[in-house]
């Protein structure tokens, strides 16, 4: 039997530590190409602070993405979960079309206050930063579709991250190995509605483009990472 080509989505707020998860736990994206915005700024020369050098990285990592998942080419990317999400479901549906196997890794964080702490931090260190604002509409946006791309994930394992990196839940094609939501109520409990629930939420999102989560910002920030 073949191995299907993996799709790997790591998710979760600014300052979650989702490139701390790939450095922590590298087995878990074994034989996968990464693509990151972030990284693909640094190489281009851009400054974080500018918003044409994002748009650039953005670009660029949404052209590798796609390149990718047409060319069945193992890959993980990171994103926020932020706007709507349907762009993050669409590459999902893209990814399963192509034959992928797809697989969220979710890591949240108790507060956004925790979050805009990790990426003040961060950028005393010398690394990129993110508007206050913007990291709170974010987190709430965040939290609001982890269930929708998780009911289309074949696999789900969600952390958090508040003190350290702690498995939280685990799911494989229906099967739910591990479920400690209720120690971590800050994270969106919905994730654990049976399946006929999750298809009405995904179809009423699906048909009510126009009903936004709370805070959800423009279009053009419906993006799949950043």
């Amino acid at each position: 039997m073949i191995d299907k080509p993996q799709y790997i989505i790591v998710a979760g707020i600014n300052g979650a530590g989702k490139s701390t998860l790939y450095d922590t736990f590298p087995s878990l994206f074994d034989k996968t190409k990464r693509i990151n915005a972030d990284e693909l700024l640094r190489q281009m020369g851009g400054d974080w602070h500018k918003d044409s050098d994002n748009l650039k990285a953005m670009k660029e990592e949404i052209k590798q993405l796609h390149y990718a998942l047409d060319h069945q080419q193992s890959i993980h990317v990171e994103t926020t979960l932020a706007g709507r999400g349907k762009a993050q479901r669409n590459l999902i549906d893209k990814a399963h079309k192509n034959g992928f196997e797809v697989t969220l890794l979710y890591v949240a964080l108790r507060d956004e206050n925790l979050a805009i702490q990790r990426v003040n931090e961060r950028v005393q260190k010398g690394g990129h930063g993110v508007p206050v604002a913007t990291i709170k509409k974010r987190y709430q946006q965040s939290k609001h579709n982890l269930p929708l791309v998780a009911f289309k994930s074949d696999k789900v394992m969600i952390y958090d991250n508040s003190e350290k990196f702690t498995s939280v839940y685990a799911r494989e094609k229906g099967q739910v190995f591990k479920n400690d939501l209720r120690h971590f109520p800050w994270i969106n409990q919905n994730i654990t509605y049976p399946e006929k629930v999750q298809k009405q939420l995904q179809n009423f999102a699906d048909q009510n483009p126009e009903v936004k989560p709370k805070n959800d910002p423009e279009n053009k920030n419906d993006r799949p990472s950043y």
